[in-house]
């Protein structure tokens, strides 16, 4: 039977798994990459690797399949099928697990036919056959077995290199024509804007073969400008730039691996996590790295075949610098008929967004047919303006403002609602026939909307898209900018307070807690700093006899206080979070341990998130309201969400029967009605589940160490 699943077709295997192979492969390297093992997280010395084979068809295996078969980090690289093994007579051991490969069939047999129809034969009478270009590449699957699994094989002698690599790689250099300068003391990056790379002196590596590893890895980031490869990157931090040198590091792999150069992944450790979390968003991601690491590595091994510098030097000084260069991501109206001419002229296509553009510093004269200013496209009518009225009629004041119709949902006060709140939403959409959905909370209205007379070209489409996503750009600067200016406030009006608060306080009398770490301003209001994990403060949450505000424009989401601020959170030890600044004081008098103050429901999740990846080691318990008295518990609702999300614990206080009736909801209400020997009570064996988890942890990661 093993043999027989063995010597399966190409692709039965993969036929009967559910689960598709880009997304099985994407699984396996996130693994790897959670553990240090990913082919190019590994280190080995000058000579040590060769990238995997077949020694039977003599194929070099690339892209994903070199990716793949580099997992197991083998001395010897050869790969092959079961039946090219028996064709060497070679056996496949008994029980050996294959490893698949993916391909592109170009072609199919066909019999070469006479001009009657009939088969021709060779001189043998042997059918002739000829191979027909497929119309379109079909995906195939095969399953390989390593060498070890293989017996009759003649042993690994390993590789023999009769080259000096360190000369291959300074003829790649040299012949790339790519402008290097050796002006940094301890980094290496290229750099975009100016197509140079720039690294240490060559005397500042520990030995040559790291110096042209870490220029060949910059190479890599060379070929990705517009006139070469022509890959789209971003500004460092982004998702596009951990992209990109997901893509240069899998090259440098590639090309060091092929060249017989040492390989040093230390210094891109720091973009693992960003990897991971792309992979886990789009797992073909994977897939299109490899590809695209593959195209890196062919540039770059190519330019060791008689490219010379001085014609590419010639080459760069024949481009004319661009007259009217575009200072940002700029997008084009570009319709389907001229997109060819577009790109001849730089415009590039933004998958994400589905609309071409021009990036920085590309000339943007040629292409300002295409320059939404430059396009007056204006069917009859304007579906904003239709929009507007139907959501004011349904009773939802716009304020002024034009409706934001970029498909995101938006929250608006509604025509004689209460003063801050938003009890009005709206999603606009502007595609083929501009739609939207109306709902006014407050009289219980939902409607759909959809334009009337409107039937939008593919010009007009692309056109409001720019606006759309140039409106959404301005609200994200104007909200950056506002929040800039609420955290130096914030920080401001914090540094200036000079008093801190104590239980002598009227908001700390009267709900019989003690001040950690918060402070009173000039009017004896307690405020209390809204902090991100890395102790940034980002608001002020300033607390009245009348209510609690917080710093206007200052970003609220995920910030937090902690009780006891002068205990540091500590990798592995319980956190507790808790809605406001009363209730986590009465939770921590209660415990003892630390105490995180999130300041609302709402915050109780993005907090969590926040903290766990930050000490992922550390069992996160939520605290919740028991909103009892309400239709929906919110209180209950909110706080068991933030558990799941981080795998966490929830708890909500329980109240006598007779005390349902009077409103109450939290901790502290439980500490002023029935003492806090009664919190206490009702926490105590919640913490001992909070701690065995801790000693669980412990125990873990000793026995994995």
């Amino acid at each position: 039977m093993i043999w027989q699943k063995s010597k399966a077709r190409t692709g039965d295997i993969m036929a009967k798994s559910k689960t598709p192979y880009h997304q099985r492969f994407a699984e396996t390297m996130i693994e790897d990459l959670k553990k240090g093992t990913a082919p190019w997280q590994r280190p080995w010395k000058a000579g040590e690797y060769q990238p995997a084979f077949n020694p039977v068809s003599g194929t070099v295996y690339r892209g994903v399949n070199q990716v793949m078969l580099g997992r197991e980090g083998l001395n010897d690289p050869r790969f092959m099928t079961y039946k090219q093994a028996s064709s060497q007579e070679w056996q496949v051991k008994k029980g050996a697990k294959s490893e698949t490969v993916v391909f592109w069939q170009l072609n199919r047999p066909e019999i070469i036919k006479d001009e009657q129809g009939k088969p021709m034969r060779d001189e043998e009478g042997k059918v002739s056959m000829q191979e027909v270009p497929l119309a379109r590449p079909i995906l195939r699957y095969a399953n390989v077995f390593h060498a070890s699994q293989i017996e009759g094989i003649p042993e690994w002698k390993g590789r023999d290199i009769s080259w000096n690599p360190d000369e291959r790689a300074e003829t790649i250099l040299d012949n790339s024509g790519a402008e290097i300068h050796h002006d940094q003391r301890d980094r290496a990056f290229y750099r975009p804007a100016s197509d140079e790379i720039h690294l240490p002196p060559r005397g500042a590596f520990e030995s040559s073969d790291k110096y042209y590893g870490t220029a060949l890895h910059e190479l890599g980031h060379w070929t990705g400008h517009s006139s070469r490869l022509d890959r789209e990157g971003g500004p460092f931090g982004s998702e596009l730039y951990a992209r990109e040198e997901l893509r240069a590091e899998i090259a440098s792999w590639m090309i060091s691996s092929e060249l017989g150069l040492s390989h040093d992944p230390d210094q891109h450790l720091s973009y693992v996590d960003s990897w991971i979390k792309a992979l886990e968003k789009d797992p073909y991601e994977i897939v299109r790295a490899c590809q695209d690491a593959d195209k890196i590595k062919n540039y770059t091994l190519s330019l060791e075949q008689g490219r010379s510098m001085q014609a590419t030097k010639t080459q760069k000084q024949e481009i004319a610098p661009a007259k009217n260069p575009a200072t940002e991501k700029t997008y084009l109206t570009v319709p389907y008929s001229e997109k060819g001419q577009a790109k001849k002229l730089g415009a590039r296509w933004d998958k994400s967004k589905k609309l071409w553009f021009a990036a920085t510093g590309t000339d943007l004269d040629p292409l300002s047919n295409w320059m939404p200013k430059n396009k007056i496209i204006a069917p009859t009518g304007n579906p904003e303006q239709e929009f507007a009225k139907a959501i004011q009629h349904a009773g939802l004041d716009l304020q002024g403002q034009p409706p934001i119709m970029d498909g995101t949902l938006q929250r608006v006060p509604v025509i004689d609602g209460k003063l801050n709140s938003r009890d009005g939403a709206y999603t606009g959409h502007l595609d083929d026939h501009p739609a939207g959905f109306i709902q006014n909370h407050k009289t219980g209205l939902k409607m759909n909307w959809k334009a009337e007379g409107h039937k939008l070209t593919e010009e007009h489409k692309a056109e409001l898209k720019i606006v759309s996503i140039q409106k959404k750009q301005e609200r994200e600067k104007n909200l950056k900018e506002q929040r800039e200016k609420a955290s130096k406030r914030s920080y401001a009006k914090w540094k200036n307070a000079k008093d801190w608060a104590n239980d002598k306080q009227p908001y700390l009398a009267k709900k019989g807690v003690y001040g950690y770490g918060i402070k009173v301003n000039e009017r004896g209001n307690l405020i209390i700093p809204g902090r991100d994990v890395n102790g940034h403060i980002h608001t002020l949450q300033t607390v009245t006899e009348d209510a609690k505000l917080f710093e206007k424009g200052g970003l609220k989401t995920g910030t937090f206080h902690t009780i006891d601020p002068d205990r540091k959170i500590d990798q592995g030890s319980p956190i507790l979070i808790a809605e406001g600044y009363a209730t986590a004081a009465s939770i921590h008098m209660a415990t003892g341990e630390l105490t995180i103050v999130a300041f609302d429901a709402s915050n109780l999740e993005p907090v969590a998130k926040a903290l766990h990846e930050k000490y992922p080691d550390s069992p996160i318990a939520v605290l919740g309201d028991n909103d009892h008295h309400l239709k929906n518990n919110v209180g209950r609702e909110k706080a068991e969400a933030a558990a799941k999300a981080v795998g966490g614990m929830t708890i909500v206080p329980k109240f006598a029967a007779k005390n349902l009736e009077q409103g109450l909801s939290d901790f502290n209400d439980l500490h002023q009605k029935s003492g806090l020997e009664e919190v206490k009570n009702q926490l105590a064996g919640f913490m001992k589940v909070v701690k065995k988890s801790v000693i669980k942890k412990v125990e873990g990661r000793a026995m994995t160490m």
